[in-house]
């Protein structure tokens, strides 16, 4: 992975301006995306990433579950202004302060992706030089991409004009779901071009997935008539805090027994196991139908504010709902009892 870089493009001349491979991934919500920007954040030797986290709600979750420090936010990501600059304005931002000699920009998982191919055509030249855009890759979960393309247009389109396909999870998902999702993906005409990882893959695989994103297209990439409107999203996103700890189990029933209509929870939050056990942090993710708690990493757990939040995205969202049943889940007097 340490000859990375220079495959990906280096000055050309001295004074030319360094042109930096950036790397658009997309994937709807829950698809993978974070899990896989981890894998090759930790994995040894790769070119340094800069990454710019586009995220849906007021409540930024995503960034703060990346480690590193070449990583900016932009919260409430919405693309629709086509002429807008602030996202590449950002990841340039992260060449120059950061000394990033890669991009990654992750789309929130609502992002219709020709708002951003149509905006990066239309950089002005002095940003435009300094970037190659080397594709589109879109993360799917296979176990409920054909939910997910069947609930929301985002979803078919992000497929439709992918470069690449990254099949995630691929020990979650059974020999029946994997060949369903294909047979999917072919009855769209998404690109063959497509690998698999899943939550065991070797760091050296996740090298070699990291070399495969960023190779250059073979084809020319094929557009669709833009119908990004701003509110045009019947989906929004409730931002709730979580002062107290939690109990994991009561936690765990709540989340498996939300409504469809929420289709992605994410967050952090403490747990509470009894008493004289000390306070654990946990990720929490509801994506399709599965829920997981999980033990964050050395890195992130080092970055996590002592408050906790989650974010719930879904079609009619009842914040004052959602707070009172989190309510119940609590345990206030172990967040004293832990001061």
């Amino acid at each position: 992975m340490s000859a990375l870089p220079r495959a990906l493009g280096q000055e050309e001349e001295s004074g030319t301006p360094k042109v930096t491979p950036l790397l658009l991934l997309t994937g709807f919500l829950g698809s993978g995306k974070t899990t896989l920007l981890n894998r090759w954040l930790a994995s040894p030797g790769h070119p340094r990433i800069g990454v710019v986290v586009n995220e849906f709600g007021q409540v930024g979750i995503d960034g703060k579950l990346l480690p590193g420090t070449g990583i900016l936010e932009l919260s409430n990501g919405c693309v629709c202004c086509v002429r807008g600059t602030e996202l590449w304005e950002s990841a340039l931002e992260l060449v120059d302060r950061a000394g990033a000699e890669v991009l990654v920009v992750e789309t929130s998982g609502l992002v219709e992706p020709q708002a951003l191919l149509t905006q990066y055509e239309l950089l002005p030249k002095h940003m435009a030089d300094r970037l190659t855009l080397r594709g589109l890759v879109c993360v799917v979960d296979p176990q409920f991409v054909g939910e997910a393309v069947q609930r929301r247009s985002e979803a078919r389109h992000q497929l439709e004009l992918a470069d690449r396909v990254l099949m995630s999870k691929l020990d979650l998902a059974s020999a029946e779901e994997l060949l369903s999702a294909h047979r999917l993906l072919d009855d769209l005409a998404v690109t063959s071009d497509r690998a698999g990882l899943s939550l065991r893959s070797s760091d050296h695989d996740v090298a070699e997935v990291l070399r495969w994103a960023f190779l250059p297209r073979t084809e020319p990439r094929r557009k669709r008539t833009m119908e990004v409107r701003h509110g045009a999203s019947q989906l929004a996103a409730v931002s709730v805090r979580v002062k107290d700890p939690l109990l994991a189990s009561p936690l765990h029933a709540l989340l498996s027994e939300l409504p469809g209509n929420i289709l992605r929870a994410k967050g952090f939050v403490k747990i509470y196991d009894g008493p004289g056990l000390p306070l654990r942090d946990q990720i929490v993710h509801l994506a399709g139908h599965r829920v997981e708690l999980q033990t964050p990493s050395p890195e992130v757990q080092a970055v996590l504010p002592t408050e906790g939040a989650l974010v719930f995205i879904g079609e009619h969202l009842d914040e004052s709902w959602l707070r009172l049943r989190l309510s119940a889940c609590a345990a206030p007097l172990a967040a004293e009892s832990a001061t």
